[in-house]
């Protein structure tokens, strides 16, 4: 086998692991979630704004890698559940902010819950040595995503 065919196997062969990863841990987040009394992409939605406090819709449809009206229509979802707030900008009065709200944070700490004990579950598989490097592992493969994301989208 030459280098090309050998790198064409690699690529095919990761390609293949990671369609299994995302399917599984698709269903994985499915069943965690969906007994929270919402969607993935509620949970998506809640857990960056956990995370981030306060956003744009710009702001978090640029973080969760979908359009503004995809985020917009689930963002409606959210505050129709009273999950999340939607406050006029204090420097422009045009922009919204979205924030979770009380009742938003508790479902929100819910799913993570849930989420959290099956990571553990998950990571105790690997030996305690070797868990860093996974985690590492993980976080390059995010940045050559994010950078192959930024290089296509141009």
């Amino acid at each position: 086998m030459n280098h090309q065919e050998s790198s064409n196997k690699q690529i095919e062969n990761f390609h293949r692991q990671i369609v299994d990863l995302v399917k599984k841990y698709q269903s994985r987040d499915r069943d965690q979630i969906l007994s929270c009394g919402i969607s993935v992409s509620q949970c998506y939605i809640l857990e960056t704004l956990h995370t981030c406090r306060s956003l744009t819709v710009t702001e978090l449809a640029t973080k969760m890698y979908l359009k503004v009206s995809t985020v917009t229509r689930v963002v409606d979802q959210l505050v129709r559940k009273e999950y999340v707030s939607r406050e006029e900008d204090l420097n422009d009065r045009r922009v919204r902010v979205m924030q979770l709200t009380e009742l938003g944070e508790v479902v929100f700490q819910e799913c993570w819950r849930n989420i959290f004990e099956s990571e553990r579950v998950i990571l105790e598989n690997f030996p305690a040595e070797h868990r860093e490097m996974l985690i590492d592992f993980l976080r390059k493969l995010n940045q050559a995503v994010e950078q192959w994301h930024a290089h296509c989208h141009l």
